[in-house]
């Protein structure tokens, strides 16, 4: 291991000596401690998943997540819906049967590389763990085996009471999709159609005008989108 590469072990212990949760873990320290470009933790809700632990300045990779968010499909969602690993060395040697809406998404996408491990205690499946490469590579035994212990750690620190808050404010982590979410209830209100119905809208139309979903939801917040006409 190069001199200045971040040593996980040492990163793992201090996050969870602190008792401040995964505010006290850095994305980008750990990621680089795995070899890989970048991390992220998305939790399981009745939307999908949330993501709410990740580099803030990494937005290859947010933009990456949000694509699966928006296409309900990819590694990070098999993870947290199977309970196991899913290891995609090269997205573009995929077999385009395997998410059909998103992997011709990835074209043209920096993210080469995912691996995906699922955040579970027992049966109890909370959401997964995903690194991201700009170049194609297969996990070493030992980066496998350090980014499993950064999983299981992070699990744990989750369901501590202050897993999920900030360091500052002691208030909950701020939600990346807060947005999404708040544009999916005024959807819902507008149009008088139920939650799942009002998101589902959403997608479909960031989708199909190839849009990232932040924005559309913004445009909806801000009543500059035609979504607000019932179809």
């Amino acid at each position: 291991m190069p001199a200045d590469t971040p040593d996980l072990t040492g990163l793992l212990a201090a996050a969870t000596e602190t008792g401040q949760g995964l505010a006290a873990l850095p994305p980008a320290a750990c990621a680089a401690a795995l070899g890989l470009d970048s991390l992220a933790i998305s939790l399981s809700n009745r939307a999908g998943l949330e993501l709410v632990w990740h580099d803030p300045a990494d937005t290859v990779a947010t933009a990456f997540e949000d694509l699966q968010y928006t296409l309900g499909e990819g590694p990070t969602c098999d993870a947290a819906r199977t309970g196991e690993p899913v290891i995609v060395p090269d997205l573009h040697a995929v077999p385009e049967h395997r998410w059909p809406a998103l992997l011709p998404a990835t074209h043209n996408h920096p993210v080469r590389a995912v691996y995906a491990l699922p955040l579970h205690l027992g049966a109890i499946r909370l959401g997964a763990l995903t690194g991201h490469r700009s170049t194609p590579a297969s996990p070493t035994r030992t980066q496998m085996t350090d980014a499993l212990t950064l999983a299981e750690t992070a699990t744990l620190i989750i369901l501590t009471p202050t897993g999920t808050h900030d360091l500052s404010s002691h208030n909950p982590l701020p939600l990346h999709r807060a947005l999404v979410h708040q544009a999916t209830g005024a959807l819902s209100a507008r149009l008088h159609v139920p939650i799942d119905q009002a998101l589902a809208r959403l997608r479909a139309y960031a989708f199909t005008h190839d849009r990232p979903l932040l924005d559309v939801a913004h445009d909806v917040v801000h009543q500059q989108s035609r979504l607000d006409s019932p179809s």
